[in-house]
């Protein structure tokens, strides 16, 4: 009976598991390097876990083949018999790893992803913050000037045209050669200029720098909200949203609208306190639509509420008393109405309520104001 040489055969699997090994190590390094450039990428960190496992099982197997001829050539057979349980284990605890280490790499991904997409919309909403207070800013310095410019025009008006009167009087009376005349016809000149300065001052307020389009209400109270989310989940507050079925579109200018809604808003997010409730509701009555916002906190006193809308008027330690007034003036330069009503202990309600556009050339033909 001829016996056939298993040398060639052992040579070449003790070879290629010393491959194995040199291929994981080669592996390895390559991912830490690739680790290194980025140690926060998270398939980075997954690929390096992956090789390091690689790694281990290739050590285990190439040892345990080695270990098993060593134990064979030498007569002790009957030892790897109880050792190679041990070595099969290894290998079979290595895939088990791979297999875990890709399970929680991928759980891990997930919310790596939901935390860049929070990040992102975080981003978004500051920057859309900022924005709308660029776009206060603006309505306050414009507002601001226009009154200031209309109290000038106001006080100088009347002296202005009782001098210009009175010149124009001397100026009828004086014969043409007389040597006052000159200097009266200056006078009256420099009277010209400021009736002319007034008429400027008066047509600030005119003024606008922005457009009218086609909105949506309900578009925009979502989008208000989700701006000052973070506020109100920040002091628990429950926010209850009622929106129309019905699409509530009108003429107006989304952004000073927006400025609008995140300042009622967040005053009734100040004003209620922790675990309390907020309620959004939008809708069309009287061929107007409105967006009521009520709160559960602690109201306004009455003596307060005949002062709320007055300019520089605030109860608040840090308030310029400039943010109501001009949520009026939003509202009123929509051809809208705003009304508040509270009372100490019941929380307060404040409506805004605009006309459609159809309700709006209505209101335009018949000549009168909303």
């Amino acid at each position: 009976m001829r016996t056939i040489s298993l040398f060639p055969v052992h040579s070449f699997d003790i070879i290629t598991s010393a491959l194995v090994v040199i291929l994981a190590t080669l592996a390895l390094a390559k991912a830490y390097e690739i680790y290194r450039s980025d140690k926060e990428n998270i398939r980075y960190n997954y690929l390096l876990w992956v090789a390091w496992v690689l790694f281990a099982f290739s050590v285990s197997r190439a040892g345990g083949h080695l270990l098993k001829y060593a134990l064979l050539f030498s007569g002790h057979e009957h030892l790897w018999t109880r050792l190679s349980p041990v070595v099969g284990g290894f290998n079979s605890i290595a895939f088990v790893l791979i297999g875990a280490v890709t399970l929680f790499f991928h759980r891990i991904q997930t919310i790596f992803i939901r935390m860049v997409q929070d990040r992102q919309k975080i981003e978004k909403i500051s920057l859309d913050l900022l924005q709308l207070n660029q776009d206060l800013e603006a309505i306050v310095f414009e507002r601001t000037t226009a009154e200031l410019a209309l109290k000038i025009a106001h006080k100088v008006r009347n002296p202005a045209m009782i001098i210009g009167g009175l010149v124009r009087r001397i100026l009828k009376d004086l014969p043409p050669d007389d040597s006052l005349r000159n200097r009266m016809e200056k006078i009256f000149e420099q009277v010209q200029k400021l009736e002319t300065l007034v008429q400027e001052f008066e047509q600030l307020m005119a003024k606008r720098s922005y457009f009218f389009t086609t909105i949506e209400l309900n578009e925009l109270v979502k989008s208000a909200i989700e701006m000052i989310q973070p506020e109100i989940e920040e002091k628990g507050i429950q926010l209850q949203l009622k929106l129309s079925t019905s699409k509530l579109t009108f003429k107006g200018n989304a952004r000073l609208i927006k400025v609008a809604l995140v300042h009622v808003i967040r005053n009734a997010i100040e004003a209620t306190p922790s675990g309390g409730e907020i309620w959004v509701e939008t809708g069309i009555k009287d061929s107007r639509l409105f967006v009521r916002i009520r709160d559960s906190g602690r109201g306004i006193p009455k003596e307060i509420m005949a002062h709320i809308f007055e300019p520089f008027y605030s109860t608040k330690e840090r308030g310029t008393g400039l943010g109501l007034p001009y949520v009026r003036q939003i509202v009123q330069e929509h051809r809208g109405r705003i009304t508040i009503r509270s009372a100490p202990g019941e929380g307060t309600e404040v409506t805004m309520a605009f006309p459609t556009h159809l309700t709006e050339l209505s209101g335009l033909r018949k000549g009168d104001s909303p």
